[in-house]
């Protein structure tokens, strides 16, 4: 990442695997958008992090410092010191970086919060659905529309060319429609 800016996020899938879950300029860029809403020091962040994410999230000590140690050298953060901890607040040139970069900001956060609702589905499923859905806000239905659109992608993975370009049609209408404001059609 530059002080412009540029380059801080890569494009990502929309998974996260075992392991480190966003590198250093993603995990960034995740802090610089909490840091618009409210200055906070890192433990502070770490728990917005972790509660987004129903827990599923929490960067360590290891990773959340370097990642905010960054910030004030590129001019995006400012410190400032209460009692033994660090404040971070952001910049002028911080806020202006968050509001070029929002579709990537809103791109990492709905990374961050699905894989904490799938995790709490996981988890609550095992005791009932009805639990599932009420920790989650999921429906059964919509849990299950996701893996039969998983599943019927898979088995179309060996189509031909022209199979191809319907089954893309297809999916950019539907995608064109969900993301469709209700009421606007």
């Amino acid at each position: 990442m530059n002080s412009s800016g540029a380059g801080m996020v890569r494009r990502r899938g929309d998974r996260l695997t075992s392991g480190r879950k966003f590198n250093a300029q993603e995990l960034q860029l995740m802090l610089l958008y909490l840091l618009s809403t409210a200055p906070a020091h890192g433990y502070e962040l770490a728990k917005r992090l972790s509660d987004m994410s129903h827990g599923y999230y929490s960067p360590s000590a290891g990773v959340l410092y370097p990642a905010l140690g960054q910030l004030e050298p590129l001019g995006f953060a400012q410190v400032e010191l209460k009692g033994k901890r660090k404040n971070y607040q952001i910049t002028p040139a911080g806020r202006e970086y968050v509001q070029s970069s929002t579709e990537g900001v809103q791109h990492l956060l709905a990374i961050l919060q699905h894989a904490g609702k799938k995790m709490l589905w996981i988890s609550q499923n095992e005791e009932s659905e009805a639990a599932a859905a009420e920790a989650t806000g999921w429906l059964p239905e919509f849990v299950q529309a996701r893996k039969s659109f998983k599943a019927a992608l898979l088995m179309q993975s060996q189509a031909g060319h022209d199979e191809q370009r319907r089954i893309i049609a297809v999916l950019q209408r539907a995608r064109l429609e969900i993301l469709q404001t209700p009421g606007t059609k």
